[in-house]
């Protein structure tokens, strides 16, 4: 087979394959056959070479690409040979295992994942879930980086030293509060006190970030610290020490054990290599460099993950490469010409001018040149979604396997809508990677039990909603009872659990509702006597005694498979918590949490035929091919993406791609920022555009890439790569320019998508047909197409009349009917809109605009959500300064002393022990500096209003209303903020005119000529006067935009169609990206 193999190389891989002595560097661009060189490259050399197969080590990435490396050099030597080919992790780890003691480690270690690390950050150091995902993936990008806590330090002493130039450390924390308190009141000195402390001012600016920066740097290396102390103690290790710890040991022992081990190295998909890693190899080839790398720098795209970026040339630098020890595979067994063409159009523009000839131009191997690569636009994403199926009908049409037709797109979310409209249409899909498993149905029931159980000793926000999850599932209430007992909740400030176990009674629950809670209650009792089981063997009690699993396993369907497996794998989640963390439920519920914040699901179960569609993420494509790909969302700001996740907690001054910036003189600090900003540009877009050309690459024969006009309701434009291909604004219909096709759908029509299966189509019209005759008044046509659709879906001859007649005491409509049309007649059927019964404030018209579905959930039934786990201590400190004002106004303090005096009484009291003082002296500060002249003018504070506008009724509440100096009847109007988010325009605009109408409306014979955002923890407040146009315009910043008096007119159309959608049915958004981060988001399936 070997032989066999050989004779179908091409000339440069048979030069791969035969260079055996020295270092090589293949450059082997995507599907030009690395595989296959690698393997027959390691075959040869035990075949015909006479190498021992133990002295050959092969290095990769993924336990899947080891795995199938190993089964083709097996398949080619024809035997099974000692080959040790591995992960760059598993090499280590055996080292460490093989060398405990020198390595300083346990035999047995455990290996932390970076969510085991998020989640003792949170749980024991009680760090927030969100820096503590923070902190554990800036860990392991600065252990991939080799940068050690010294490093950090270092980093940290440099920072200390500019402190130490203003004051001792000791006193930098005061100093910081005081320069923060100077910097929001310098607006309020005067002119040429201003200009006289124009250095100082900025002498303070520079304190202020300086010791920001000291902060957060010493905040994360005294997590770190303790993250290290807590591996040592329970004998973990995780994969950034693998790599560290197995270069210490061949640093203090030598590398002469291994040297004698293995005499031949390959390393498979070398780009990707991070520091550690090609420290690694240098070690290995120390003795001889019999090393070959295979690396296509155009496919490095796990930079966020650590990849060095530059190993390539380092690797000619240190292994001294000369043109014969370069071979440049440029012929591909995949693409066509066109493709690999326009690939290379892309791909291109991440070389220099002068380093353009580097990029090397793949040609087929049977030079097929192929068709033209198609860009398809349509009008919306629902747009794109129909004309994606449709084309993956055409080609399933023209005889493609499913199979062999993928989707690929930039985040999991932006696939979403072409799955669910695939599947409408009847196409079987496979989705790779599905990362939504905590979201699935079956899942958030069984967590709401645990977290309901968990409730009773541990209260939590999510124990409180997970009650609602329970009676808005399989144990439906109806929307009267749930409003009783959202009105109950809210006017008596308790919860859900304090409602149905204590105040039933008075609550005027309906007959049924009683039956569903009390059924509810037997199941949680029965099951709270199970918590003292592991976690694990109570999943089991709560999957059995509700009927969880019964509910999946009834009936032989793919999705009640998924959902049986998707059980299981929560089952085995809570088996390997138990492993690894402890035994509790509180613990297990954290570990949860840490889950759904770190966005760290497991993939959900997929069950799929073979021959179905393939969606997946480009990351998750890299090494796939197919013969049809589509890359989607090829639109302005969804690919490229503009900004990446949060950048890791690594300075630039210690990464090496920002290390000339550091080196270069700069004229001042800003210069040197703008060059950071610049590279962060520069180095965000190459990664991204390779990211695009793995995805041009993946395509065999057909390459389609869309783009819509619109996303999620807002405007946008063709993607920055389609431009780097030739896409030209001025293209028509069916234009052609060189290997690019492009093509314009103008069409609408999204909705009218149906299966096309021809039974499912059929089922499809017969719904829409029974639909249609329903109101008809006549029963003959709709029964009609309700029972051939009952025969389409049981396929079996059946004698209807006689089940109808048999069954006629179930079916007979009239006594249900009536009791329906007596309950109509006395308006408890349908809600009706009534504006005197429902008021708008200015947020919660904010809330509609983002998610109709959230201002029902929030404003219309209160349910509880997660935003109070999210919002957390910035709340808390927002609530306690309003807190604090309204008192200190009320007394008319005259003193900064009588302010705090109040201050430290309210903080005594249980509501407010948690509040962080520290936090909040600067805003006191701040605010008696802008405000201690001004607070014996003060006229009201809290003052509630409802003003009837347009037909609706708005409500709001003014923190605080004062006379302006000499004058009876003019006064200002002012709401605090204790953040340090500035308004929109818009949203101030609305909050600030409503409140001013709002107090118009309680006082006629006063006029508001002032409103004023006071912006505690801004430097100056937005503060806006009423001119003699009628209109309200800024008075200390004159760049800001008068306030728009179409704001309030803007929120009446609002009102309107919350009016509708109150009668109609409230729909939830179809911005993924706003329910990723809403707290109501476990209502909506």
């Amino acid at each position: 087979m070997l032989d066999s193999n050989l004779a179908t190389l091409k000339p440069k891989q048979r030069q791969a394959v035969e260079h055996s002595e020295g270092p090589l560097l293949v450059l082997a661009g995507a599907g030009t056959g690395k595989t296959t060189t690698i393997t027959t490259k390691i075959a040869y050399m035990i075949e015909y070479l006479g190498v021992p197969p133990e002295e050959i080590l092969a290095l990769t990435f993924s336990r899947d690409a080891a795995k199938n490396m190993q089964q083709k050099v097996q398949e080619l030597v024809g035997r099974r040979r000692d080959v040790n080919v591995s992960t760059f992790h598993s090499f280590c780890a055996e080292l460490l295992r093989e060398h405990p003691d020198e390595c300083g480690v346990s035999e047995n270690f455990t290996i932390y994942e970076d969510m085991d690390m998020a989640i003792y950050l949170h749980r024991e150091l009680g760090i927030d879930s969100k820096k503590a995902a923070h902190y554990s993936s800036s860990i392991s990008k600065a252990k991939d980086l080799n940068l050690s806590m010294k490093d950090f330090e270092d980093y940290i002493d440099g920072k200390k030293e500019i402190l130490y130039k203003f004051s001792s450390e000791g006193e930098w924390e005061q100093l910081y509060h005081d320069y923060k308190v100077n910097l929001n009141t310098f607006h309020l000195k005067d002119k040429s006190e201003q200009k006289a402390l124009k250095e100082e001012k900025k002498s303070w600016q520079e304190f202020i970030n300086v010791y920001d920066e000291y902060r957060k740097y010493q905040d994360f290396i005294d997590a770190w610290k303790s993250y290290e102390d807590k591996k040592s103690s329970i004998n973990a290790l995780d994969y950034g020490d693998l790599n560290y710890i197995a270069l210490q040991y061949l640093d203090t022992y030598g590398t002469e054990e291994l040297n004698d081990t293995y005499r031949y190295i390959v390393v498979d998909e070398f780009q990707d290599t991070n520091y550690l890693q090609f420290e690694l190899i240098k070690r290995l080839t120390a003795r001889e460099q019999n090393v070959t790398i295979v690396a296509d720098p155009n496919q490095s795209i796990y930079a966020f993950r650590g990849a060095y970026t530059d190993n390539i040339e380092e690797f000619k630098k240190q292994y001294d490469i000369h043109e014969d020890d370069i071979v440049a595979i440029d012929v591909s067994y995949r693409s066509t010409n066109k493709i690999l063409r326009v690939s290379h159009e892309l791909i291109q523009n991440n070389y220099s001018d002068d380093r353009k000839s580097e990029c090397i131009l793949l040609k087929n191997h049977e030079d097929n040149e192929g068709d033209n690569v198609v860009i398809q636009e349509t009008l919306d994403d629902k747009e794109e979604a129909r004309k994606i199926a449709e084309m993956v009908d055409w080609c399933a049409e023209e005889g493609t396997p499913l199979e062999d037709i993928a989707v690929l797109y930039r985040t999991h979310s932006q696939g979403r809508v072409v799955k669910d409209t695939l599947q409408r249409r009847g196409f079987p899909v496979s989705v790779k990677e599905n990362t939504d498993f905590l979201k699935l149905p079956e899942i958030k029931t069984a967590l709401a039990y645990l977290y309901v159980l968990n409730n009773f000793t541990h209260p939590t926000p999510r124990g409180t909603e997970s009650w609602w999850r329970l009676f808005h599932y399989n144990n439906s209430l109806d929307r009267s009872d749930s409003i009783k007992i959202a009105e109950y909740i809210k006017n008596n400030r308790t919860t859900f659990q304090d409602v149905i176990y204590h105040h039933l009674d008075e609550l005027g629950i309906s007959d049924r509702g009683l039956e569903i809670i009390n059924s509810v209650k037997q199941s949680i009792a029965k099951l709270f006597e199970k918590t003292i089981y592991d976690i694990s063997d109570l999943l089991l009690e709560i999957y059995d005694y509700t009927g969880l699993v019964r509910q999946f396993s009834g009936s032989d369907t793919i999705r009640n498979r998924e959902a049986l497996l998707n059980l299981r794998k929560l089952y085995e989640n809570a088996e390997t918590f138990e492993q690894m963390h402890d035994r509790d439920l509180s613990g297990f519920i954290a570990y949860l949490e840490i889950l759904d914040e770190m966005d760290g699901n497991p993939s959900a179960a997929n069950i799929t035929d073979d021959n179905a569609v393939n969606l997946m993420t480009i990351h998750s494509a890299k090494g796939l091919e197919f013969d049809t790909v589509f890359v989607i969302n090829m639109a302005d700001n969804r690919f490229p993406l503009k900004r990446g996740g949060k950048e890791p907690l690594i300075p630039y001054e210690l990464m090496e791609q920002y290390r000339d910036i550091f080196e270069s003189d700069f004229s001042s600090e800003k210069e040197l920022n703008k060059a950071i900003d610049a590279r962060k540009k520069q180095l965000k877009i190459e990664e991204e555009r390779r990211l695009c050309y793995v995805a041009f690459t993946r395509a065999k024969n057909h390459l389609v890439l869309t783009f819509s006009d619109e996303y999620n309701g807002s405007d946008s434009g063709p993607s920055d790569f389609l431009y780097d291909i030739g896409f030209d604004e001025s293209f028509e219909d069916c234009d052609t320019l060189d290997d690019v096709t492009f093509y314009r759908d103008t069409e609408n029509k999204a909705k009218e998508l149906v299966m096309d299966d021809d039974i499912e189509r059929e089922k499809q019209r017969r719904r829409e047909l029974l639909m249609d005759s329903m109101g008809s008044g006549n029963i003959t046509e709709p029964l009609k197409h309700l029972l051939v659709y009952q025969e389409l879906v049981n396929k079996e001859d059946r004698d209807y009349l006689e089940e109808i007649k048999s069954n006629w005491s179930k079916i007979n409509p009239l006594p249900e009917a009536s009791e329906i049309l007596d309950s109509c007649k006395s308006s408890k059927c349908s809600p009706k809109f009534k504006p005197d019964n429902l008021s708008f404030s200015y947020s919660s018209i904010k809330t509609y605009e983002e998610c109709p579905k959230k201002y029902e959930l929030q404003e219309l039934l209160r349910m509880p959500d997660r935003s109070s786990e999210k919002l957390g201590e910035a709340a808390n400190i927002g609530s306690f300064v309003h807190k604090v004002l309204e008192i200190g106004v009320k007394r008319k303090v005259e003193t900064k002393d009588q302010l705090y005096n109040i201050v430290y009484e309210l903080a005594e009291k249980p509501d407010w022990k948690m509040i962080d003082l520290k936090k909040t002296y600067t805003l006191f500060d701040t605010f008696w500096e802008r405000h201690k002249d001004k607070i014996h003018y003060n006229f009201a504070v809290e003052k509630r209003f409802s003003v009837p506008i347009g037909g609706f009724y708005f409500k709001g509440f003014i923190d605080r209303v004062d006379f302006l100096s000499g004058c009876d009847t003019d006064v200002e109007v002012i709401d605090y903020k204790a953040g340090k988010t500035d308004p929109p325009t818009e949203d101030r605009a609305r909050q600030l005119l409503l409140y001013a109408y709002g107090f118009n409306y309680l006082y006629p014979e006063y006029t508001v000529r002032r409103v004023t955002l006071e912006m505690l923890g801004k430097e100056k407040p937005r503060s806006f006067e009423l001119n003699g146009a009628g209109v309200y315009e800024s008075i200390i910043d004159r760049m800001t935009k008068p306030l728009d008096n179409n704001a309030i007119q803007n929120m009446v159309e609002t009102a309107k169609w919350i009016a509708h959608d109150y009668e109609n049915g409230f729909e939830k958004t179809g911005d993924h990206r706003i329910c990723e981060n809403c707290g109501f988001r476990l209502y909506c399936q």
